[in-house]
C-alpha cells in the first residue's frame, strides 16, 4: 500500500490510531514532521513537544507501515532513531494495524 503523508494523517483521524495519553512526532527530515498527539487527539503538521521523536526516511516509515521493514532490524541498523520515551515507540505496531 502506498500512500501520502495526507493520506495517512487522514486514516489516523479517521481510525482514532493514537497512542493514548502520549505525544510522537514522526520526523521524516525534508520530507516533513508528522505530530500524533494522544492527549487532545489530533493530528498536527508541527514540531511541537513529544515524549517520543522517531526519525527515519519517509520511504521507511512507508515500509514499517506495509509491514515490508522489521522494526527491530531497522532500530538496530539505525534506519530508525528514538529519542525520549520507548514505550510509546514501541506502539507503532498497533498505529500501522489500525490504519490498514
Amino acid at each position: 500500500m502506498d500512500f501520502t503523508q495526507d493520506q495517512f494523517i487522514a486514516k489516523v483521524i479517521k481510525s482514532d490510531a493514537y497512542v493514548a495519553g502520549s505525544k510522537i512526532k514522526f520526523d521524516f527530515g525534508e520530507e516533513g514532521i508528522i505530530l500524533l498527539d494522544g492527549i487532545s487527539r489530533k493530528v498536527e503538521r508541527d514540531d511541537g513537544e513529544a515524549d517520543s521523536v522517531i526519525s527515519l526516511s519517509w520511504g521507511d516509515f512507508k515500509a514499517l507501515a506495509n509491514g515490508q521493514l522489521n522494526p527491530m532490524t531497522a532500530f538496530m541498523t539505525g534506519r530508525v532513531k528514538v529519542k525520549g520515551a520507548m514505550t510509546p515507540a514501541m506502539q507503532l505496531k498497533q498505529i500501522f494495524q489500525n490504519i490498514r
